[in-house]
């Protein structure tokens, strides 16, 4: 039977669950909010399934890739703005409902719990569109999925890269019938934290929430906005500067323990299409960058490659460019792991008793000069200055980095 000993050689995944017949495991939360895999040994027959299928245990080798690299961008204004990059997703999801499949992505249940959700049709898209901050639960989804692709449905997964190797695990091979599009993922905060957060906008603006964004376009794309709709008809805006849920995020306090030492970080990977942000288009391209967003795209197969073609009326292909390139300017998360933040735990510690914005401004206070810098930020952005300050961080950034 699986035993999980160590917190960081876990990523939840759930395929182990999903494998087991005799429904010996339970996906439970631990203090911090995460879901592990729970043995009920009373049911367990030691049958070794769960360890078969773990993509911790049983890491899927790298293969000799035809990888290739480009840039583009959805042809629909509204899809582009409500998009986190360039709406590659949405895209590729349209065109495998065009064709009589399903598509699986991240979207939201009643309570905003963020959860893979099915798509039949263009219209469950929307929620499915831009980043999501949190580890979505899966439940038995490895499970349906197996049964469509049985069946001959044509079935398009979104998910994490560590998603995407647990469904192929439990697979056991990847059907020609499936599309699997992973992303460039920096780290998965819990759904236990989420919920402290909800709760926390909720009573705060004393209603409930029925919308998020965690990187809205509020002041275009290389400035990202945490954007909250609620049911009596405001929103609510805030950066990472400001918002504690982006605060905890980009500081590293909040991603999952296997996170920070990824086991399914390279170039080379198992899904068909790779998606993540192209902030620096002009110093790639030479051309001038709108701030409306672009697609970073890695295709590793010929199906991917195949897909990238059928697509090819809704989206400008921008260009194509040298992987090592992309990589260079928009994906280090593609090879490295963020390191978590020194108080990480203490921070968890503290969120399993109170609310998030006590937490955080606990362990990585809010500041006076935080909440001025967000007070100015339309007017830097309206006259321009914005971007000079996000060039003197990126240097910075680089600097550091190298």
């Amino acid at each position: 039977m699986i035993t999980i000993k160590e917190k960081k050689d876990c990523c939840g995944c759930t395929a182990c669950y999903n494998i087991c017949s005799k429904k010996a495991i339970t996906m439970m939360e631990d203090k911090e909010g995460f879901l592990y895999p729970v043995i009920d040994q009373q049911k367990c027959v030691d049958c070794g399934l769960c360890n078969a299928v773990c993509p911790i245990i049983n890491r899927i080798g790298s293969e000799q890739e035809n990888t290739k690299g480009y840039i583009l961008r959805n042809k629909d204004k509204n899809v582009l703005f409500e998009s986190t990059s360039g709406g590659a997703f949405t895209a590729l999801a349209e065109h495998v409902l065009h064709n009589g499949g399903v598509v699986y992505g991240a979207g939201y249940d009643e309570a905003m719990n963020v959860i893979c959700k099915k798509a039949k049709t263009s219209v469950y898209l929307r929620e499915m569109r831009g980043s999501k901050f949190v580890q979505s639960t899966l439940g038995n989804t490895f499970q349906v999925i197996k049964k469509e692709l049985q069946d001959g449905i044509y079935v398009m997964f979104s998910g994490t890269p560590c998603q995407i190797a647990g469904l192929l695990k439990y697979l056991g091979k990847k059907p020609e019938n499936l599309l699997c599009v992973d992303f460039v993922c920096r780290g998965v905060p819990s759904p236990g934290l989420w919920r402290n957060y909800v709760h926390f906008m909720e009573e705060k603006y004393d209603s409930k929430m029925v919308g998020a964004r965690f990187k809205h376009k509020t002041y275009g794309y290389h400035t990202t906005t945490m954007k909250i709709d609620f049911a009596n008809g405001k929103s609510y805006y805030g950066s990472g500067r400001v918002d504690p849920y982006m605060k905890a995020f980009v500081s590293e306090l909040a991603s999952r323990p296997s996170c920070a030492d990824c086991a399914f970080k390279g170039l080379e990977r198992p899904s068909d299409i790779t998606i993540f942000d192209c902030y620096e288009y002009t110093n790639l391209t030479g051309k001038t960058d709108d701030n409306k967003g672009y697609s970073s795209v890695f295709t590793h197969s010929d199906k991917g490659e195949k897909m990238l073609r059928d697509i090819m009326p809704k989206v400008d292909i921008l260009s194509q460019e040298n992987i090592e390139k992309l990589v260079e300017y928009n994906g280090i998360m593609v090879r490295n792991s963020a390191k978590a933040h020194k108080k990480r735990d203490d921070f968890y510690h503290l969120a399993a008793s109170m609310p998030i914005d006590k937490t955080i401004n606990l362990i990585a206070p809010i500041t006076m000069k935080d909440y001025a810098i967000e007070k100015i930020k339309r007017f830097l952005y309206s006259t321009g200055t914005i971007k000079y300050i996000r060039k003197l961080k990126k240097k910075h950034t680089i600097a550091v980095t190298k």
